[in-house]
């Protein structure tokens, strides 16, 4: 029996190789590639809400300062960054595939590792790494998912799905620690973050599992002189009709076209969009429970509150993702940047005056990141790169954009802790260099395009 299921492993093993698809594995392919890989940012959410819950119960064990508590937050983001850009070249040169092979390995054994901690500096040394290695998913699984959805549905597959995966991660580790909360004794509540940070290898290791079925990127293939096998992959994801229309070719892989004409507009207009919505986002994404530590909302309540925003954004994602892929994009980024103005002054200004106004703000602020930008930058980003450099333009645009993470990450605890939510209200300005950028590039009306042709710049000025 053995023998048998090692055969028929190796066998599946090598089919994949040699790009024979069987019936039953085609149909497999078909259905959960973009789940499978969009999960990826299932782990992302988990672990960027378990670091900002696990704080209220860290500062017991470890008597963390503000400072501690921003830097805990900052240093996984500065490990995405790197794991980004080093891990997306990487995807490029040798296949998004065998990244994946390697990238929830490394997930695993340091979400272990950080259950053991005993001293914080071990914390940060163990947060960079995990950092590092959500990073190495992340630019593969937006090329991945890019260069495989078809351009119907491209912004919800990219933009849509991989943030609702992110928040369904963040939402299951509120739940994790409500539920250990209600369990753990007071003096070992150093149980339920250390609980929180070894489970989170659980998910990691099922979805290394699966992902072993999944074919190479067929458009990485036909990059790489691999036609043959490509095409039938292409026709397993049945994107024969599309394919046939736009070619893909082999081209050649040089840096300096990213940096020339209308290639290097493309590039900085998507980064910068990219840096400013992670510039402001992480104010309602990750530091929940800072900020409402501040009003002196104790422990229970203040995950309650997390988790029904994280359901807010939930609900944001899903009406989003009807939206799209059927509306001017340029609008949908100018009409949310405006409201992202207002409301962040709002908190900033008057969140100190209540608790509803503060829960209002921060609620309308949750929903409108998820339904505007935080789509938007996905997908835009994942368009602007040629094929042979999509791994890397995305790894390097998402990685400053997580350079910007950290920074505000680090910097909101301290600021709140000694000027209170005043330190909040700049991000309204934060917002309005977005709207000032979106209204100042029409071409970022582009919906429901090739990927060639976006990412070669023949973009509709107006649709």
């Amino acid at each position: 029996m053995v023998y048998l299921t090692q055969r028929r492993v190796k066998m599946h093993a090598t089919d994949l190789e040699t790009g024979e698809i069987s019936p039953k594995d085609a149909k497999f392919i078909k259905k959960h590639t973009s789940t499978l890989i969009a999960f990826g940012e299932f782990i992302d959410g988990y672990d960027l809400a378990v670091i900002g819950v696990a704080m209220v119960f860290l500062s017991s064990s470890f008597s963390l300062t503000p400072a501690d508590k921003g830097l805990l937050v900052a240093i996984s983001f500065i490990g995405t960054a790197v794991g980004l850009i080093f891990f997306g070249d990487l995807s490029d040169r040798i296949g998004r595939k065998k990244v994946f092979a390697f990238n929830l390995w490394v997930f695993i054994v340091t979400a272990i590792l950080a259950g053991a901690i005993t001293q914080v500096w071990m914390l940060w040394v163990l947060r960079f790494l995990i950092g590092v290695a959500i990073g190495m998913d992340l630019s593969t699984s937006s090329a991945y998912l890019a260069e495989i959805a078809p351009k119907a549905r491209r912004g919800r597959i990219t933009g849509s799905l991989l943030n609702i995966m992110l928040v369904l991660g963040a939402m299951f580790a509120i739940l994790l620690a409500m539920a250990l909360y209600a369990v753990v004794p007071e003096a070992h509540y150093d149980w339920i973050w250390r609980g929180m940070f070894v489970f989170a290898a659980i998910p990691a290791a099922i979805v290394l599992l699966l992902r072993k079925k999944l074919p190479e990127s067929p458009r990485w293939l036909i990059q790489n002189g691999e036609t043959e096998k490509a095409w039938k992959i292409i026709r397993a994801l049945g994107l024969e009709d599309e394919m046939k229309e736009v070619r893909p070719r082999k081209t050649n892989r040089e840096y300096r076209k990213l940096f020339h004409g209308d290639a290097r507009r493309r590039v900085l207009v998507c980064t910068a969009f990219f840096m400013l919505n992670s510039t402001a986002g992480p104010v309602v994404s990750f530091l929940g429970p800072v900020i409402f530590a501040e009003a002196g909302v104790p422990a229970s309540a203040n995950l309650l509150i997390s988790l029904l925003a994280n359901v807010v954004a939930f609900l944001a994602l899903f009406i989003g993702a009807y939206f799209i892929d059927r509306v001017n994009r340029r609008n949908l980024g100018l009409i949310t940047a405006a409201i992202l103005t207002v409301v962040a002054a709002v908190l900033g200004l008057m969140g100190a005056l209540s608790n509803v106004i503060l829960f209002a703000a921060f609620v309308i602020w949750s929903f409108t990141t998820y339904f505007g930008p935080g789509m938007l930058a996905l997908v835009w980003s994942v368009e602007a790169y040629p094929t042979e450099l999509r791994g890397f333009g995305a790894g390097f645009t998402q990685s400053m954009a997580r350079v910007m993470s950290a920074t505000v990450s680090f910097l909101v605890p301290v600021l709140v802790a000694k000027y209170g939510y005043y330190a909040i209200a700049p991000f309204s300005l934060v917002y309005l260099l977005m709207f000032i950028l979106v209204w100042a590039n029409p071409w970022l009306a582009s919906t429901a395009e090739s990927l060639e042709d976006v990412a070669e710049g023949k973009l509709a000025e107006t649709k």
